[in-house]
């Protein structure tokens, strides 16, 4: 009898740590889908695009709301996806004006600078850059590189 006891409450103990296991695991997934993680708060630098964000250029309001995170991602082709400040894809080329899609898997704000901008991206947000040549002295350079918190994160590459 004892020993029944003690294998039922051995048993429920271990459904409880697995169904506390999955619970866990599914919050998680739930935060690296699209759609987890609800709507986006973070602000962008450089140009606004239509129904692109709430805010343009130094900040300034522009009256257009921001996409959802799924929506963006379908509607960004250029995404650096930044895991432990680290880009995902190490290289991107675009041209000058087109968005990239600075996109934070971490759960703690970063701040990253890239092309002479610098933009913080909430939590599980995103934010755009609008890239444009960089001139330095006389000569156009057409490489960026992407930093996250100081650190070396990525490189945008931009066509003259």
């Amino acid at each position: 009898m004892k020993n029944t006891r003690n294998m039922v409450l051995g048993i429920v103990i271990i459904l409880a740590v697995v169904l506390i296991g999955y619970a866990i695991y599914e919050r998680n997934e739930e935060y690296n889908q699209p759609e987890g993680n609800g709507q986006p708060t973070a602000q962008q630098g450089g140009n606004p695009a239509p129904q692109a964000s709430s805010t343009g250029a130094n900040g300034v309001g522009t009256g257009t709301k921001k996409l959802s995170y799924g929506d963006a991602i379908n509607t960004y082709k250029n995404r650096f996806q930044f895991s432990q400040c680290h880009g995902n894809p190490g290289i991107i080329s675009i041209k000058k004006g087109q968005p990239v899609m600075l996109d934070n898997r971490d759960k703690v704000a970063h701040t990253i600078k890239a092309n002479g901008q610098t933009i913080r991206v909430a939590a599980y947000d995103y934010a755009l850059l609008y890239p444009a040549n960089v001139t330095v002295g006389n000569v156009s350079a057409d490489a960026s590189n992407v930093t996250c918190d100081g650190g070396g994160a990525a490189t945008l590459n931009v066509e003259k």
